[in-house]
């Protein structure tokens, strides 16, 4: 209201500076008609004043405040907000409200990424704490019934004895599977590449595990290419070429084969590890990396597995950036293949 009233004024001298530049003579126009005259003037002086004002707070005021709302709305945590401006707002307005809608973006982002984290993390607590439970109490109780009795039967002590040791050894291959996926995700885990020659590598893991094979009456064979030298890490594909070899094995069928090859590709190595097992489900094969996942649960558990090793290999390759392919089906087996620099 100041400024209107301040603009009247101002727009009241206007008028008597034009009467006194143009050199009119007021004597004889009389006081009411340069009365008329300064309200004439005052008048459209006013309406345009109303006009810039009413323009201004289109452009400026209406926006700031909804600048303002949004932004409230954000620091209560309503990061989903947007700030809408009309076609009428003013230019640098619009950059402000860009600028916080592009911040409300990112926070919403974050916010969305700690809640999965938050989640993801709450999963792997619950299902290390299943995992862990179910040895832990299996030992527990073969033990307690040695104690109770069971050991002066010969027999049945050394059979709950095997039972404990080996809930023993699947609880340190836990243990084990755990720090090693620990210390990948959390990037403390380094690897050191090098070139070297993986089919000796292959050679060398399928030797250590035919005893295992002849166990399940499984036969393994290796047709590996000439010069099949690639650069990775040693070590860590040694452990993803192990944990792929035993699978093939545990969850193949009576008799049943298991192929290992590698194969050029353009400048690359392919290798892969083919079975004639039971095969996975079509519906499972997009998770069977995630960590703890099983498609078949008491199978699993029953041949040893801690539902953490495709989880590790996964993450291995990842660091490779080597492309992993898994083609699977129900009663024809799984291949499992990967591409490596050559």
């Amino acid at each position: 209201m100041f400024w209107l009233t301040l603009s009247l004024v101002g727009v009241n001298l206007a008028a008597l500076v034009v009467l006194a530049i143009t050199g009119t003579d007021v004597s004889g126009i009389g006081a009411p008609r340069i009365l008329l005259f300064i309200l004439l003037v005052s008048g459209g002086g006013a309406a345009c004043v109303w006009i810039f004002l009413r323009s201004q707070r289109t452009r400026i005021v209406e926006p700031l405040d909804r600048i303002i709302e949004i932004t409230h709305a954000i620091t209560d945590g309503a990061v989903s907000g947007r700030i809408e401006l009309g076609k009428n707002a003013l230019l640098d307005v619009v950059r402000v409200a860009d600028a916080i809608n592009r911040l409300a973006h990112k926070a919403a982002k974050d916010i969305d990424e700690m809640r999965r984290l938050e989640r993801v993390r709450s999963e792997f607590v619950a299902n290390v704490s299943h995992e862990l439970r179910t040895p832990i109490f299996s030992v527990q109780g073969y033990l307690e019934t040695l104690l109770d009795g069971a050991m002066d039967d010969p027999q049945v002590s050394l059979q709950f004895l095997e039972k404990a040791y080996n809930n023993a050894l699947r609880l340190n291959a836990l243990l084990s599977d755990l720090i090693d996926i620990s210390r990948i995700e959390s990037g403390e885990l380094k690897f050191s590449f090098r070139y070297f020659d993986i089919g000796e590598l292959l050679r060398d893991i399928v030797h250590t595990t035919e005893i295992r094979a002849a166990q399940r009456n499984v036969t393994v064979h290796c047709d590996i290419a000439e010069n099949s030298t690639v650069y990775g890490d040693k070590e860590r594909l040694t452990q993803v070429m192990t944990n792929l070899l035993e699978n093939a094995i545990k969850y193949n069928v009576d008799g049943g084969d298991v192929y290992v090859s590698t194969k050029h590709v353009d400048t690359t190595l392919r290798i892969s590890v083919r079975d004639t097992g039971i095969g996975i489900p079509e519906e499972s094969l997009p998770r069977i990396f995630e960590r703890f996942y099983r498609v078949d649960k008491d199978r699993s558990r029953a041949v040893g597995g801690t539902g953490l090793g495709l989880a590790i290999v996964k993450h291995i390759l990842e660091a490779h950036h080597a492309p992993i392919a898994v083609d699977s089906g129900v009663g024809r087996g799984t291949e499992i293949s990967f591409v490596l620099e050559n």
